[in-house]
Formats: C-alpha cells, sequence, structure tokens
C-alpha cells in the first residue's frame, strides 16, 4: 500500500490511536457538517472488512477545497480532543485543475507536550479540485483524476458506531483504484491506483 517504514502499521497500541483519531474526526466533521469522504486505503478496509486495514499506517480522507475553511473553524475541537493540525502541504506544481502554491494535504496527527516531533498516527486529508466534470488531486507528486459522480454526493457506511461518510457508488470507487479490491493484498503499492493521469513534470 505504499507504506512509509517509520510509522508503525495499524496493531496493538497503534490501532487503538488510529481508531480514535478517526472516531474523534469523524465526530468532529460530522457535527460541523463539513464533506470529508473516506478514501484509499481507509475507505478499503472499512467497506471489504468493516475496520482498519493492520497493514496500513494512516488514515485518509478527501475534502473538497471549497471546505477548507470550515475545516479550520474546528481546529479548535480537533487539539482538545488530543490531535492537532500538524501542517498544511501545498502544491508543488501546477495542474488543469490547481496552481502551484494551492493547498495539497492537511495532516492531523497524535501528540505528546513531552516530546518532540510529530506523533506517529496520521490522518492525512487530501485536497481535491473540482474541474469540469471531474475532481482531481496531487498525490507522491502523481496527478489523480476521477469523475465528479463518485465525490458530489456520498453515502454512509457504519464504523465504530458512527456513520461515516464515503464516496457516492464507493464500489465502484474502489475498483477503479485497487481493481480486485474484496481480495486482500498486502503487496499493492499506490503506484497501481487506476485514478494516476499524469506525473509531476520534470
Amino acid at each position: 500500500m505504499g507504506l512509509r517504514a517509520e510509522r508503525p502499521p495499524f496493531t496493538g497500541k497503534y490501532y487503538q490511536r488510529a481508531r480514535a483519531l478517526l472516531l474523534d474526526t469523524v465526530d468532529i466533521f460530522n457535527q460541523a457538517d463539513i464533506p470529508y469522504t473516506l478514501d484509499a486505503g481507509t475507505l478499503l478496509g472499512i467497506a471489504r472488512d468493516g475496520d482498519l486495514i493492520p497493514w496500513d499506517n494512516d488514515i485518509d480522507l478527501m475534502l473538497p477545497v471549497e471546505s477548507i475553511a470550515i475545516l479550520r473553524k474546528v481546529y479548535g475541537k480537533i487539539f482538545r480532543r488530543g490531535w492537532k493540525v500538524s501542517r498544511t502541504y501545498r502544491m508543488s506544481f501546477a495542474s488543469e485543475a490547481w496552481s502551484i502554491g494551492e493547498p495539497r494535504v492537511i495532516k492531523l496527527r497524535s501528540w505528546n507536550p513531552w516530546l518532540f516531533g510529530p506523533g506517529s498516527t496520521l490522518l492525512d486529508i487530501t485536497v481535491i479540485y473540482r474541474h469540469q466534470d471531474a475532481y482531481w488531486w496531487e498525490m507522491a507528486k502523481k496527478v489523480c483524476k476521477t469523475e465528479a459522480v463518485y465525490f458530489d454526493t456520498h453515502t454512509y457506511l457504519e464504523f465504530g458506531g458512527r456513520q461515516v461518510r464515503v464516496p457516492n457508488q464507493y464500489e465502484a470507487y474502489l475498483t477503479l483504484l485497487y481493481g480486485d479490491w474484496k481480495t486482500p493484498d498486502r503487496g499493492f503499492h499506490h503506484d497501481q491506483f487506476g485514478i494516476i493521469v499524469d506525473r509531476k513534470p520534470d
């Protein structure tokens, strides 16, 4: 799944932290009517197994760029739940849908006031851009694109006693991402996603 080695997978205490981070975020976002959707490995695990994938090591959400202003209003609530907005990464190259310097991903992390550096539990909010009849985003210096139908509306799956937002027609979206998404594949890497349409210009 293209994991970064320095973050541990979702087992033991790391699973408990990841689950708590996701559920706290969902509680805050649902209450504030922030139009997030689950994505990538987080969507895959909950849709297929009803839980986080034990060999995954980050949480993935999507958010339309227009909703960032609403998101900023709940930063304080996120902090009071024991998490922090670690950093906003910005676009390093332009595409049809965005310009250099626009938001790319917002990272939420665990934190410890007695320790330096970021916590090991990470939630990525990938910013998506509506352009014509599609949504576009950047992932690991690759341009990703999918039909707008998946993100213009949403549906729900149950997780941890909550209704979590997922893309409309999420099964078709998962097929677009992974192909045979119902068969677990520990060796899958995000370079194989079916929504990649281009790479960062040289």
